[in-house]
């Protein structure tokens, strides 16, 4: 079960959350930093697009969850808005992000290509704290081995599932956290090198996509279906086909006029 990390009187921070809330301050500091240097003069601002794309993503993450597992919430309607149940899908979180930090943006008179630059930095760091709050709550669990012998140690743990029962399993969580370090250090080689500006965020979605595609294979923890594959898989490979149509429409564009 999720351990607790920090209990204060009535107020308890179990580990999965303790990541989560770590990742969300280190991917609005990248955001706050990228603004200082892109935007100074309106750097708050690009804190404000952050902010509202999270609270939006929040709702959208709980929300994608309670529909694809609606048969169970439509019999217990009071448990929709308890997030401290847990239940979240992040694909949920991208579809109510973006466009809620679209608008935001527009509004704030921030530049929004410009501002998913920053969030292509961040989002990776978000990807590494759920898989890491995953591996200590149990969801995301990976397969039972029959033993740990015989297995490279790096493949596999004795690690719990979402019901707290302890086995040798596929590692599927550090896994995922090394592919979101891997897709962090793009991004930072990106922005160092000046590489794909304006579209960086549309190829780390994709690869995320892509990822997380192939690391549902080695899952076993339960998902709704869809297509007769799992419901994840499904917006996995949808979010990395949505990402390429968007980022390779906006960088022809801006090659197009900078060749004008």
């Amino acid at each position: 079960m999720d351990s607790v990390v920090v209990e204060l009187g009535p107020l308890t921070l179990r580990a999965y959350n303790a990541w989560l809330l770590g990742g969300t301050l280190a991917g609005l500091g990248i955001i706050g930093w990228r603004a200082r240097q892109a935007d100074p003069g309106r750097a708050a601002r690009w804190l404000d697009v952050a902010l509202i794309a999270l609270v939006a993503g929040v709702i959208g993450a709980r929300g994608l969850h309670v529909a694809l597992d609606w048969d169970h919430f439509a019999a217990f309607p009071n448990q929709i808005a308890r997030l401290s149940l847990g239940g979240v899908a992040w694909h949920g979180a991208l579809l109510a992000g973006l466009p809620a930090a679209l608008i935001a943006a527009r509004l704030r008179g921030v530049p929004f290509r410009t501002w998913t630059d920053a969030a292509a930095l961040a989002w990776p760091l978000g990807m590494v704290a759920a898989w890491g709050g995953c591996r200590s709550a149990g969801c995301g669990a990976g397969y039972e081995v029959a033993t740990l012998a015989g297995w490279p140690g790096w493949l596999v743990a004795e690690l719990p599932d979402a019901y707290g029962f302890v086995a040798p399993r596929l590692d599927v969580q550090s896994a995922g956290m090394a592919f979101g370090a891997a897709l962090w250090a793009l991004a930072v080689l990106l922005t160092w090198r000046g590489w794909l500006p304006r579209v960086r965020l549309w190829l780390i979605l994709g690869l995320s996509g892509l990822g997380s595609a192939l690391l549902g294979f080695l899952r076993a923890d339960y998902a709704p279906a869809l297509l007769d594959r799992r419901a994840d898989q499904v917006f996995d490979l949808a979010l990395l086909l949505i990402s390429t149509v968007i980022g390779g429409v906006l960088w022809l564009r801006d090659r197009r006029e900078s060749q004008v």
